[in-house]
Order: C-alpha cells, then structure tokens, then sequence
C-alpha cells in the first residue's frame, strides 16, 4: 500500500514542478522578448544611424539637389530588412529629409491606428555633433508574431523533452523491478 502512495505522490509531485517549470518558462519568455525588442529596435537604429553619417555630412557640406532620392533608396533598403511601418531622417532642426514607408507623419499614424508599435530614434553625429535623427515605427503585431512562433517552438521542444523523459523514465524503473524481482527470487 506504502508503494502505491509512494507512487501516486511522486507523480502528483512531478506534474506540479511539471507545471511550474511551464509557467516559469513563460514567463522568462515574455521577458526575454521584451528586452530583445528594445535591444534589436536600439540597436538597428543606431546601425543606420552611423551608416547615414557620411551621406549626411557630405550633403550638408556640398548642399547635393538630388540627395532625397539616395536617401530614399537607402532607406527603402533598411525598410526591407525589418518589419517597420515607416523610417524617417530629420536634420538637427527637425525638417524631415526622407521618409519611407506607411508613416508620414507620426501624430496622424496615431490617431488612425490604434495598433501597438514602438519608435526608436537614434541621432546621427558627424565628429560627436548631432547633424540629424534617423526614427523607426516598429509594429508590435508582427513582432508579436514571431514571438508566438518562437514560443510555440518552445513548447514543442518541452513536450517532446517531457516525452523524453517519461519513456526513459518507464524504462528505468521497469529496468530497477526486473533487478528487484531477480534479487528478490534468488
């Protein structure tokens, strides 16, 4: 009777820390997705912002006529590499330079979409001076979606670690009751 209460505790037990485990990792999950947004957004708007400041300082000097259209060139590049709504280049005095992408002016974009987003803006510094701003409108749904997607590999890549465990675990005890009952007959 004592073996079967042994039993049934230890599986009780296991499905709690099971469960918690689960929780836990979700949790971490959904922190971790958090600072890595804000790292990648961070992070990506300071890249273009230091590839912008040659290109920047060379039309500030030379006053070129057809600077908007590479502007808009190299800014329609980075708008394929990532999941933004819009990218934008201001000068010092907030003048808008470039812009591409769905958001042309970032208080409309508001007040139309109800949507979640995050903006990051970086400036862009020619010899420690800031000569510009360069803004990314990030949309949160789609990179919502893709955390869905990593969480789902995660699960997938827990259940199949739990399986795992359960099939060796079955194994090992059916293993430890031959050994017992051999040890026991003889």
């Amino acid at each position: 009777m004592t073996r079967y209460l042994f039993r049934t505790l230890f599986i009780v037990s296991s499905l709690i820390i099971i469960a918690w485990v689960w929780q836990l990792q979700q949790q971490t999950t959904a922190v971790y997705y958090n600072d890595y947004t804000q790292q990648l957004g961070q992070r990506l708007s300071t890249i273009a912002a230091g590839s912008l400041t040659p290109w920047l300082n060379q039309t500030l000097i030379s006053e070129q006529p057809d600077f908007r259209e590479q502007l808009d060139n190299t800014l329609s590049i980075y708008l394929t590499l990532g999941h933004f709504r819009g990218i934008a280049v201001f000068n010092r005095f907030g003048v808008e330079l470039g812009n591409v992408g769905q958001v042309d002016n970032i208080v409309t974009f508001v007040d139309e979409h109800p949507i979640d987003y995050s903006v990051f803006v970086a400036p862009i510094k020619v010899d420690d001076v800031t000569t510009g701003y360069i803004r990314f409108v990030v949309d949160d749904d789609i990179m919502a979606n893709q955390q869905v997607q990593l969480h789902k590999q995660q699960q997938g890549m827990f259940v199949l670690t739990l399986l795992l465990g359960i099939i060796v675990g079955g194994f090992l005890v059916r293993l430890y009751y031959r050994k017992a009952r051999r040890a026991f007959t003889q």
